[in-house]
This record gives C-alpha cells, sequence and structure tokens, in this order.
C-alpha cells in the first residue's frame, strides 16, 4: 500500500476519460492525494506505487443522477414500503449505497426519501460511519396535497409554500430541490397530468436559485415538461411525454393508462434551452424483464408470466422509441441516463442496465458511457469536480477487465474502483 501522501499510478490497456482526452491507449493514470495529478500517454517504471491492470479499461466512477437510496427495490409498491420505519430506511440506505458503489458508482443524486432519512445517511458517510459514493442530497421532494411522494413529508400548495418548502430544505442541508411536477405511481396520483402550474414551479425555482440550489423535476406527463421548461428548472427528469389515453373513464376515479407520446416541438424548445434531461431508462420493470426473458429460456412461463412479459415488452418498445427520438434530435450533450434505483424492483449495482437500454436506443458505447458519467456530473452541478479523467478532477475512478467500447457486458466486471484518490475494492495481485 502507497503511503499517505504519495502518487500512485494506475496502468491498463485503455483510459476512456470522457474528457478533452479522449480514449488513451496503453496509458497511466497518476494520482495524487485525491485528484487526478496527469494521464500518461505511456506505462511507467515498475514500483510499489504502480497498478497494472493489464487488459483492463479505466474509466471515470459513474454518476448516478437519480436515485432513491432508502427505498428497498425490493418489489413492493410505495404504500407497502411507508409500513418500515425511518430507522430500517436508513440502515437500507447504506447498503444500497454501498452495493452501488462497488459497481462503480462514485456519486449519487439522492431525488427523494422520507423525512431526514436521507440526511442521516450522508452524514453517516461523511462522518466515516459506513463507506458509500458521494451522496448529492434533495431529501424530502415537494409536492402537493396527496400528490406524488406525499408521504415523505413536504408538501406545498400554491407560490407562498413552494417558497416555503425551498427554504427549509435548504436550511437543513439540502444540495438540490426535487419537485413532483407530475402525478407517478403514488396511489391515487394520474403521471399523465401536471401536478403543478409553471408559476407555483417557477416560485420554487427562483427561490432555489437565489439560495444557490440547482432544481430538479419528477416530469413523466408532458403538460409537466412544458411547465418545467417554462419556470426555468436545471433539470426534468423520466422525459416520458405521457399524455392520456382516451376520454376519462367516468365513474371510476382515475385514467386507465397513459401514452407516451413524443412532442417535436417540444423537444426543440427544450433543446434550445439549457435544461438537462435525466433519462430513467430501466425504471418500470426492467429487472423483471430481464429475469422473465432469462425463466422463458428455461422453462415454460405461466400464463400470468407470460402476459407480464408481453406488456413489459411492449412499455419497453415505447420506451426506448421517445429516448431514440431524443438521441436523433441532439440532445446528447445534456442527456443523463439515471436508475432511478429504489422503487419498486430496480437495483443498486444495476446501472450496466441503463447502458444496454441506451445503446438498444441508439447510442454508442463511448456516448452511453459519457451518459453515466461527464453528462450527469455536469447536470449536478459538479462537473467541474468529477465526471471524467481530467488533471485537477477529484480521483474518482472505474477499473473494468475487457473494453466496454467494444464489450459493454465489461462494465459489470470491476476491477477496482476508486473514490477521490481512496481505493474502495482491492487492487488485483
Amino acid at each position: 500500500m502507497n503511503r499517505e501522501g504519495e502518487a500512485k499510478y494506475l496502468m491498463a490497456a485503455r483510459i476512456v476519460t470522457a474528457g478533452p482526452a479522449g480514449v488513451v491507449l496503453g496509458g497511466t493514470l497518476a494520482i495524487e492525494g485525491s485528484r487526478i495529478a496527469a494521464i500518461l500517454t505511456n506505462p511507467v517504471s515498475s514500483s510499489e506505487n504502480v497498478f497494472d491492470f493489464g487488459d483492463a479499461t479505466i474509466l471515470p466512477g459513474i454518476v448516478d443522477a437519480h436515485a432513491h437510496p432508502t427505498l428497498f427495490a425490493d418489489g413492493r409498491n410505495y404504500e407497502e414500503m411507508m409500513q418500515e420505519p425511518n430507522e430500517l430506511m436508513v440502515l437500507v440506505g447504506l447498503r444500497n449505497l454501498r452495493n452501488h458503489l462497488e459497481s462503480g458508482v462514485t456519486t449519487v443524486r439522492d431525488n427523494g426519501g422520507r423525512d431526514r432519512n436521507a440526511f442521516y445517511v450522508r452524514d453517516a458517510i461523511i462522518r466515516g460511519f459506513a463507506i458509500g459514493p458521494r451522496l448529492l442530497v434533495s431529501g424530502r421532494p415537494i409536492t402537493h396535497t396527496s400528490g406524488h411522494f406525499h408521504f415523505c413529508h413536504e408538501v406545498a400548495d400554491g407560490p407562498d409554500e413552494m417558497t416555503r418548502s425551498v427554504r427549509k430544505l435548504v436550511a437543513e442541508g439540502a444540495d438540490h430541490i426535487k419537485i413532483m411536477a407530475s402525478g407517478g405511481a403514488t396511489a391515487g396520483n394520474q403521471p399523465f397530468y401536471p401536478s403543478y402550474g409553471w408559476t407555483e414551479l417557477k416560485a420554487a425555482v427562483d427561490t432555489a436559485h437565489e439560495l444557490g440550489r440547482l432544481t430538479t423535476a419528477h416530469c413523466r406527463s408532458r403538460q409537466a415538461m412544458e411547465n418545467a421548461l417554462k419556470a426555468g428548472l436545471d433539470c426534468i427528469e423520466h422525459v416520458e411525454f405521457l399524455v392520456p389515453r382516451g376520454p376519462h373513464p367516468l365513474g371510476t376515479g382515475r385514467i386507465a393508462e397513459g401514452l407516451n407520446q413524443y412532442d417535436p416541438d417540444l423537444a426543440e424548445r427544450l433543446l434550445d434551452s439549457e435544461m438537462f434531461l435525466s433519462f430513467t431508462p430501466q425504471t418500470g420493470g426492467y429487472d423483471s424483464l430481464v429475469r422473465l426473458r432469462s425463466t422463458a429460456k428455461e422453462r415454460v412461463l405461466t400464463d400470468t408470466e407470460s402476459k407480464e412479459l408481453e406488456r413489459l415488452e411492449k412499455y419497453y418498445e415505447s420506451k426506448l422509441g421517445i429516448l431514440a427520438n431524443l438521441i436523433r434530435d441532439g440532445f446528447l450533450p445534456r442527456l443523463a441516463i439515471s436508475s432511478d434505483a429504489g422503487v419498486f424492483d430496480t437495483e443498486f449495482g444495476r446501472m450496466d442496465f441503463g447502458l444496454e437500454l441506451a445503446v438498444a436506443a441508439g447510442m454508442t458505447h463511448l456516448q452511453a458511457i459519457e451518459a453515466v458519467t461527464r453528462v450527469p456530473a455536469e447536470a449536478c452541478g459538479i462537473g467541474s469536480t468529477t465526471g471524467s479523467l481530467d488533471v485537477g478532477k477529484e480521483a474518482d475512478v472505474l477499473v473494468v477487465r475487457g473494453n466496454p467500447l467494444e464489450d459493454l457486458a465489461a462494465i459489470r466486471d470491476v476491477v477496482a474502483v476508486y473514490l477521490a484518490g481512496t481505493q474502495v475494492t482491492r487492487p488485483p495481485h
């Protein structure tokens, strides 16, 4: 092990910087303290501080711009998860983040949890009680009465209450402000409709910006995306362009389903803005879809399983169609691929699923890697600190066997992870 303050050198067959240096073959990453000191285009002489990973790839640590660390990712719905006590949510948050870190995720943006749970998780990591990635905390997401995630306990109706909620969250230590701008999967909600008007959203945005905080909004509804754009949000989540499918079924109290309907005019206006898009391709059942596909290869599916497989295949065909349109229309510089881990069956430590789906929608392997490193770091306002391997940035590093530029599955074969220059997995012997 190298002594405190000494430089260490990581060598591999290739370095994917996700920055101006591009891809460096046969190079060396020099680290001094917590920061990147140099990217050398040649190997260095052998010493105790040189780690030669051989036929491997050195990448920036992954940045997940949308996750819910204090949720369980065990297939239950929100209402079932909310039966758990806060103490257990804090514990599961530490476990979830450790799983993410060991898979190569060195920064996570928390986008909503109950009470102060996410703050306690962040504090535990900062104080050294647990090992985890850099955690950017929103804490309680702002929602309207009975709105999506109302059980997290930050309810605000109208501009004045939005302002009050933002001030309170910032005073408690929120790194950014998360707003539920449309309905979601919380019982009684309708994801196809907006939750706030643009004036309410603008009150929150203006207050957050006055206090030095960025904003992001849950926007499944197309109209919610319109409202967020008009209000000047810094980022929107999910980006599904949902509209109601058919008329309201009177007497049921809710709409049966929605429709992903890409709007080129709205897309063009989003592109002309400075807003980032945080697309969450794997949320909504991709973990289950992968399992069902695997099961279908081993045995005949039950009728229930077959119907669920068919439903999920159609859902992801539609969802990837939206992502393909965004890629085609030029959003790559501001299009982050995020996990939404924690909800339903969306597990931590599986950012590879999001990468797979991004490539399936039309990204190259390198573009997909940038969409989980440099782009989300910029979306989170920490692009000067992390997200790419550049001299002076924090040494957040992922090392994987093989070449993910040719075989994306290599991203799962983790050899080592460094967080701010500190190794959190064992080096090769």
